[in-house]
């Protein structure tokens, strides 16, 4: 790894993959398509006061050294640019795991340093995991259809902008920053399928007088697709957004504020709700990759588990926002 001075001539550094310079040896490599991204970049580097006037503004940012190029093809870009047509986008969307207590019918999972529980369905590892203190009993069950779920909320996480259905409308859906549609990577090593809302799957604090939020989600397992982000050992899931209608209203926010329901402090595009299933056969990857016949820190009792920590990742299917999702997936061993 090393950085190039680029506070001269603009520089292209091209490296090649794996899978490129075989295609370069048998002679069929060509260029169809490329992306563009920002990850070194630091914004906070723009100065508008800089005494050499506007030319210069940028000057500091030009000329800060990046990397070199990568040749894994899993650490050239995390961070997309966006096309939009717009030219005076003031904000972007983004996209927030919500750790609120919410109703009945969708609560997050419980999480233990940081971790979301996904519990095993062997060996009664809810009850396990609730006995010993580590976690409630509203853990997220793997292969769950009802009940707990990871939350998403995309939108506008600002609290210049309130969160009303006409911002939303002008700040969002017409500059096509509305994602529909969400990939889900995952370990397949570890998970056999993501679980995404169903049809009809409903958010709101609208369809209640008194502002409290209403959700009707059940889960189904979601198609696997391809796709080119080439992680090793992962998978690619589609799940279907909906709608995120909890908006702010000067009626309903003297009873039930919308941030209090919501993670997102302005106008919200969409929200998804996530459960994985975890591998039924796995054994000898809980001491491979993970811990076996262990006592959890924190736990007040004596039980042993097998667990393995692993990481979803989320991303908008229009905008390319982005969540990771630290998972721990457990099962009760003895105690």
């Amino acid at each position: 790894m090393a950085f190039l001075d680029n506070s001269g001539d603009i520089i292209l550094d091209a490296v090649l993959t794996d899978l490129g310079r075989e295609r370069m040896a048998k002679g069929n490599f060509r260029i169809t398509k490329f992306a563009l991204g920002d990850d070194e970049i630091d914004y906070g580097l723009y100065n508008k006061n800089s005494p050499s006037g506007s030319a210069y503004y940028d000057l500091q940012i030009l000329q800060t050294p990046v990397m070199e190029a990568f040749s894994d093809t899993n650490a050239g870009i995390n961070y997309g640019l966006l096309t939009a047509t717009t030219t005076n986008l003031l904000y972007l969307p983004s996209l927030k795991i919500n750790n609120k207590a919410l109703d009945g019918n969708v609560r997050p999972p419980s999480t233990h340093r940081g971790l979301y529980f996904i519990a095993s369905t062997a060996n009664n590892t809810l009850t396990k995991l609730a006995a010993d203190s580590v976690t409630d009993q509203n853990a997220t069950t793997s292969g769950q259809t009802s009940g707990r779920a990871i939350l998403l909320e995309a939108g506008l996480n600002t609290t210049d902008i309130l969160g009303t259905t006409a911002n939303k409308k002008t700040y969002l859906v017409e500059n096509n920053l509305i994602d529909k549609w969400y990939f889900v990577y995952y370990d397949n090593r570890f998970i056999s399928s993501v679980l995404g809302p169903t049809g009809g799957a409903k958010f709101n604090n609208t369809d209640q007088a008194n502002g409290v939020l209403t959700t009707q989600v059940s889960l189904k397992q979601a198609p696997r697709i391809s796709t080119d982000l080439q992680l090793e050992n992962y998978s690619a899931a589609k799940v279907q957004g909906i709608p995120d209608n909890v908006i702010y209203s000067e009626s309903l926010e003297a009873q039930v504020p919308d941030t209090q329901n919501s993670i997102i402090s302005g106008p919200r595009s969409t929200c998804l709700m996530l459960n994985v299933t975890m591998n039924p056969n796995l054994a000898t990857e809980y001491v491979k990759y993970g811990a076996a016949n262990t006592l959890l820190a924190g736990g007040a009792g004596a039980q042993l588990y097998d667990f393995i920590d692993t990481t979803l990742y989320v991303q908008g299917a229009n905008t390319g926002i982005q969540a990771q999702i630290p998972l721990r997936l457990i099962k009760y061993k003895s105690g």
